[in-house]
């Protein structure tokens, strides 16, 4: 393969556009666009091929839609397999795929939904109470949206349960957000011993799953409860089969990798925003639904927490017109798609109103879950979690601790303000 057989983009080396994607991704996917336009090829060390970008919405349907055969979706997230698990739908395919997200999706709809919004109001509401003078965001959304995992999802019970928890999630995760130890483990990508990133990662995830199906155990043995962990143990895959502890442990992480970092650089993002904005914090105030709805996808299209959805060929494809060769990635570039100025009226602008008004944007540019049957199974909870803790919000007055607004920088998997998202409250 030539690289005439690809879209044109950037000639810098790979670690070029390694360090611009980790560190300034959103305006390095900017400036690709406006120089390249779309689709447009990015080399980095992020994935071993090249990977070509899509973003306008005829072509990211048709990426959704590619038949997992041919671009199985899982591949591109094989890194987090030591983490993820065997059964993880974040690395499944195929029929797998669709069998565990007809699992996890059963929680997520009807009565068992409305069910969680009472704690979850309950926990933003305790936890907002605390803001005074200066916030840096994105470290209280992380608490709090990791308070909401381990209450309303994994069922903690008590502050010995959620301090075990939490200490071995954290440890986990620590690793993983720290950019010089993700290049390095992007880089080297072997376990090289205790000492090394990947061997460091590995013993921390020994200790949290130690902890974690410790607790599923027990849960087997005592009453069910309102939590997310208890429906999960009573459910049953077509043959009538109950969940081992190890599928329900990993049905857990994939809850906890998809829901945890980007619910909160979600809400960072929204605070950074408000902050920036009196107007729109004034109109949320009022306590109109339809509004608040409206902040929550303004603030997704925005500042997107997630920016691709990857795919790797086996076999080449068509898309758009452009013809892709075999073994390498194509993914719909979730950030372009809600930040093109063509797609998006004032696309730089945070305006909720646009979505009271006629037309209603194309769903296609607009997705900050993914799309097609690899659209995120816990896309419901994400948004009530993020409605239920801006309507708490709503009676704080946030300004911003500096005019500009902050740029945006990796963290793990999600796109994060560069300084935290700060805020000034009260």
């Amino acid at each position: 393969m030539t690289p005439a057989a690809l879209p044109p983009g950037p000639r810098a080396p790979a670690i070029w556009q390694t360090i611009a994607w980790m560190t300034r991704p959103g305006a390095f996917l900017m400036q690709v666009h406006r120089q390249f336009g779309d689709p447009a090829t990015i080399r980095t060390f992020w994935t071993e091929e090249p990977m070509v970008l899509f973003s306008a919405p005829g072509a990211v349907r048709e990426v959704f839609a590619l038949d997992p055969a041919i671009a199985p979706a899982g591949e591109s997230w094989d890194f987090l397999r030591p983490f993820a698990g065997q059964h993880s739908i974040l690395l499944l395919d195929g029929e797998e795929h669709l069998r565990e997200r007809r699992l996890l999706q059963r929680p997520f709809h009807g009565e068992r939904m409305r069910a969680f919004r009472p704690m979850i109001a309950e926990l933003a509401t305790r936890e907002l109470a605390t803001w005074k003078g200066r916030v840096v965001t994105l470290e209280r959304t992380r608490q709090l949206t990791l308070e909401i995992i381990l209450r309303v999802v994994f069922g903690a019970r008590g502050d010995d349960e959620v301090g075990a928890l939490r200490d071995a999630i954290e440890d986990t995760l620590a690793g993983v957000r720290s950019l010089p130890r993700v290049l390095s483990m992007v880089l080297v990508r072997r376990d090289l011993g205790p000492r090394s990133p990947w061997g460091r990662f590995r013993l921390a995830v020994e200790r949290f799953d130690a902890v974690l199906l410790d607790l599923i155990a027990r849960r087997r043995t005592e009453p069910a409860d309102q939590s997310l962990l208890s429906i999960l143990l009573e459910q049953r895959d077509e043959d009538g089969n109950a969940p081992t502890d190890r599928h329900v442990r990993d049905q857990l992480v994939a809850l906890l990798v998809g829901g945890h970092d980007s619910s909160s650089a979600s809400l960072a993002w929204a605070f950074e925003r408000l902050a920036r904005h009196p107007g729109v914090q004034a109109r949320l105030a009022e306590g109109d639904p339809a509004y608040l709805d409206a902040v929550v996808k303004e603030a997704m299209r925005a500042r997107p927490a997630l920016t691709i959805a990857p795919r790797r060929l086996h076999a080449p494809v068509q898309i758009a017109g452009h013809a892709i060769p075999a073994g390498v990635q194509v993914a719909a570039c979730l950030w372009l798609a809600m930040r093109r100025e063509d797609l998006w009226p004032d696309a730089g602008a945070f305006r909720p109103e646009r979505w009271l008004a006629e037309p209603k944007p194309e769903p296609l540019t607009w997705i900050p879950f993914g799309g097609g049957v690899r659209r995120c199974a816990g896309a419901p909870f994400a948004e009530m979690e993020m409605r239920e803790v801006l309507r708490a919000a709503s009676r704080l007055t946030l300004r911003p601790v500096r005019p500009a607004s902050e740029a945006a920088r990796r963290s793990m998997l999600v796109v994060v303000p560069e300084r935290g998202g700060e805020v000034l409250v009260g």
